[in-house]
Order: structure tokens, then C-alpha cells, then sequence
């Protein structure tokens, strides 16, 4: 009797230790998750926006691709920042100055200051390649060099013309599209990386698209689907899905004309889903 209350107290001690362990492996792993996306966030944020942050992290291809699923939510700051001002500029300009077309210019320069010029970019890039209707290798040529051809710089014109007169009309008509379009416009690029192949043999946006697959795209999107629902409610799901829609339907045009993807045509998706969800921002009210 004796021995057996002494193997009972043993085997008791022992899964004791057993669950310590476990919970300690357990606690490590969550903590590691929190670490990892911290450092893949700020990265993103480093690389992605011009938002100064004072952080050293330890950078490699790999977080930066794995970084992307997390998008959506820098275009929830993105977002924010521009709310906001719009807000602060309604209340204290209003009675002095308010002038629609002006403050959507002013809105649409403090986001490239947020932001610059990366996206803007590959739009221009992207419609002097596609529309030169060569071959492939001299399209993808075309998208590589740094001047700016005649269809870019017709697509960049057409871009802020239309930027200005929609954001001209949303800020008055349904403002919370301000804080929704950079959220789906930024859905666009883990949903291109995550079911497309990279173009070109080799290139920056390859650490991109070799480190997204079909989870990080539904992740991606399942994420922004709670960020749209949450601000603005099934508006917000409706312009989703369509905006979904387009960018699969952008994504098979350019892989039809170049076998795949590059950062140009994914930043054109990105720009071009801005417009359509801000145009959707205006028949949604």
C-alpha cells in the first residue's frame, strides 16, 4: 500500500511537470507569434509608407514577404490619417475655408507623403508595358525602365483627375470610405503574390511573391473583411467583393500578356482598386 501512494505521488509530481512544460511551450509559441508579427509589421510599415520608425529590426527577404499578409492593416493607418484630417479640416476650416476639389488635392498629396510614390509607380510602368503590344520579354523590357512612356503618363493624368473628384465627393457624401479604400486597394497585393507567379527570372518583388500562397491571400482577405464590416457594415462586404472580383480579373489579364506578375502590375492593381473602391464609396451611400 505504501508503495503504491509512493508511485501515486510520483506519477502525480510527474504530469505536474508535464503540464508546466506544456504551458510554458505554449506561452513560448504565442510569444514568438507576437514577436514575428510585430517585426514582419514594422518592416512592412519601414518598407511600404515613409511613416518614420524609430525601430531597428533585423531584416530579411523572408519576414518581408511574410510581412504582406499584414497589408491591409497599414492601409488601416493609412486610412486613419487621412480620416482624421479631413475630420480636423471640416471642423476648424469649415467657417474660415472649404473648398471641395482643394482639400481632396490636399488629401490625395498628404497620402503620397504617407506613402510615396511606389504604386503610383507601377501604374505608370504598368500601362507603358502592357499597351506597347510586343512580346512578352520586350513588354516586361518596357516596365523596367525609368522613363515614363506615353500611355503612363496618360494613365497618371487620368488617375488624379479621377482620384480628385471622387475623394472630392466621398469626403462629403460617405467619409468613412477614406478610412476603407487603402484598407481593399492593400487586400490587392497578398491576393496578386498569394495566387500568381512571379514574371521575371529574378527580381525584388520575388521575396514577395515565393513567400505567399492561397493561405496568406485568405488570410489577407478575411482580415480586411472584419476591418471593412467593422467601420462600415455590410456596405463594407458588398465593395469587397466586388473589389475581390476585379482584382482576380486584373491579375488573369496581365498574367494572360507576361506568364505572371511583377511589383509594377501589383502596384497598378493596388491603385486601380483605390479608384474602383472609392467610385463604389459614391453609389454605396
Amino acid at each position: 500500500m505504501i508503495f503504491l501512494y509512493k508511485n501515486d505521488k510520483i506519477n502525480l509530481f510527474d504530469n505536474y511537470e508535464n503540464k508546466q512544460k506544456n504551458l510554458k511551450n505554449k506561452n513560448g509559441d504565442i510569444m514568438k507569434y507576437i514577436k514575428n508579427f510585430f517585426e514582419q509589421f514594422i518592416i512592412l510599415i519601414q518598407f511600404m509608407t515613409r511613416i518614420p520608425i524609430p525601430l531597428k529590426i533585423s531584416y530579411s527577404e523572408k519576414k518581408f514577404g511574410k510581412s504582406i499578409k499584414f497589408f491591409p492593416l497599414v492601409g488601416l493607418i493609412i486610412g486613419l490619417i487621412l480620416y482624421f484630417a479631413n475630420f480636423l479640416i471640416i471642423v476648424y476650416l469649415k467657417n474660415i475655408f472649404y473648398n471641395k476639389t482643394i482639400i481632396a488635392i490636399f488629401l490625395i498629396i498628404l497620402e503620397i507623403l504617407i506613402v510615396g510614390i511606389i504604386h503610383i509607380d507601377g501604374l505608370a510602368d504598368t500601362f507603358d508595358g502592357l499597351f506597347s503590344y510586343a512580346k512578352k520579354e520586350k513588354m516586361l523590357e518596357i516596365m523596367k525602365d525609368s522613363r515614363i512612356g506615353t500611355n503612363g503618363a496618360v494613365v497618371l493624368i487620368l488617375y488624379f483627375i479621377t482620384k480628385t473628384v471622387l475623394i472630392s465627393e466621398i469626403i462629403t457624401t460617405n467619409p468613412k470610405y477614406l478610412i476603407i479604400f487603402p484598407i481593399i486597394a492593400r487586400l490587392s497585393t497578398p491576393v496578386n503574390a498569394g495566387l500568381s507567379n512571379y514574371a521575371r527570372k529574378s527580381g525584388m518583388s520575388n521575396a514577395i511573391i515565393s513567400e505567399n500562397g492561397i493561405f496568406e491571400a485568405i488570410f489577407s482577405l478575411a482580415l480586411s473583411i472584419i476591418l471593412v464590416f467593422y467601420i462600415i457594415d455590410i456596405k463594407g462586404i458588398i465593395t469587397i467583393f466586388i473589389a475581390f472580383i476585379f482584382i482576380i480579373i486584373f491579375m488573369l489579364n496581365v498574367r494572360k500578356k507576361i506568364d505572371g506578375i511583377t511589383g509594377d502590375t501589383m502596384g497598378a492593381c493596388l491603385e486601380l482598386t483605390s479608384i474602383l473602391v472609392l467610385f463604389l464609396g459614391i453609389i454605396l451611400r
